[in-house]
């Protein structure tokens, strides 16, 4: 009677480890699951180097800053736009977004940066950047701030 059992959790754990197998070390789940359009998405953290060298390379990505507004006050990105993720129309102002662009997103320590990247994943986008170290860590790799 055990052996159905330990067989259907062999399977789980089997399926499990290759779910988190199946996509490449730093890209979220989904990253390249087909929109309903056909069109595959790219959504994964980054780090602060790679994020500078991204910006560096590309002057038309989008920067969303999700922190609060004392928050960006006190210091953010250069060119970033104020999305606070605590807002009530946060999902509304996604939307709004064109999801064609490609987007950086960032908050104080990543944990916010990647709610948004999930939510962005969601909603559609193509292509989003999670800079995972959070805001300090950009500082400290020389990211342009305001």
């Amino acid at each position: 009677m055990k052996a159905p059992y330990l067989l259907f959790a062999g399977v789980l754990l089997l399926a499990s480890c290759n779910a988190d197998s199946s996509t490449s070390g730093n890209e979220v789940s989904n990253a390249l699951t087909p929109s309903e359009s056909g069109v595959s998405s790219k959504l994964q953290p980054i780090s602060s180097q790679e994020t500078k060298a991204l910006l560096a390379q590309q002057a038309d990505v989008v920067i969303l800053d999700v922190r609060t507004p004392a928050e960006y006050e006190a210091g953010h990105l250069q060119g970033a736009r104020l999305m606070d993720i605590y807002a009530a129309d946060f999902q509304e102002r996604l939307q709004a977004l064109d999801p064609t662009k490609t987007y950086l997103v960032y908050c104080a320590v990543g944990g916010r940066s990647r709610e948004a990247l999930q939510l962005m994943g969601q909603l559609g986008f193509q292509q989003v950047y999670d800079a995972s170290e959070g805001f300090s860590a950009l500082k400290t790799a020389g990211v342009p701030v305001e």
